[in-house]
């Protein structure tokens, strides 16, 4: 099994869910990075948090920051959220066993502190667990967030750069119930968080 899996497909594919169940408590022991979505009380949709793995399982005091505000005039990124502490949480991950990166591939790529910090994570010997968006949920974004068309090349990038390395396997998930990337996935654990 490659040393680093990334799972890709459409939004609602149950991506960082199955990455999340697969983990379960390892996740506490993972380097890296997650995003998760911010709530108000009576539900309505905040905006988009980012935070270390271990946040995920449980442990208090760990820091979420918020990258995507949804406010009334439309949407608002904080490109210092991943200028900073997504930098120092990549930088930080070549210190732990394994990583997960849960949804890159987004607007971030076009902050290139944080290109160079994801390049050089990829370039160690961590394995990696992550979830990658599409091109086309990219170009969504791109265009929702009204980001240039430079971003573009930045994602083709690492999509290619992800496809040319044979220690990583890129697998497209079909849906929740995508049995071939549940194993896939549960077989990397079994490997390499340990």
């Amino acid at each position: 099994m490659q040393k680093r899996l990334f799972l890709t497909g459409p939004t609602g594919s149950g991506k960082s869910s199955l990455i999340r169940k697969a983990l379960g408590d390892q996740m506490s022991f993972a380097g890296g990075l997650v995003t998760r979505q911010a709530l108000s009380d009576d539900g309505a949709m905040l905006g988009y948090d980012l935070l270390p793995p271990a946040a995920l399982a449980g442990y208090e005091g760990l820091e979420a920051q918020r990258f995507l505000y949804f406010l009334d005039q439309g949407p608002k990124t904080d490109n210092e959220v991943y200028r900073n502490y997504g930098v120092r949480l990549l930088n930080e991950a070549a210190y732990y066993p394994f990583a997960v990166l849960d949804e890159i591939g987004g607007f971030e790529l076009i902050i290139p502190q944080f290109r160079q910090a994801l390049e050089d994570l990829l370039n160690t010997d961590v394995p990696i667990l992550g979830a990658l968006k599409t091109r086309e949920e990219a170009e969504m974004f791109r265009q929702y967030l009204g980001i240039g068309e430079r971003f573009t090349l930045h994602c083709d990038r690492l999509h290619q750069a992800l496809a040319d390395d044979a220690d990583t396997l890129v697998l497209e998930m079909t849906g929740p119930d995508d049995a071939d990337a549940a194993a896939a996935v549960n077989a990397w654990v079994k490997q390499y968080a340990v």
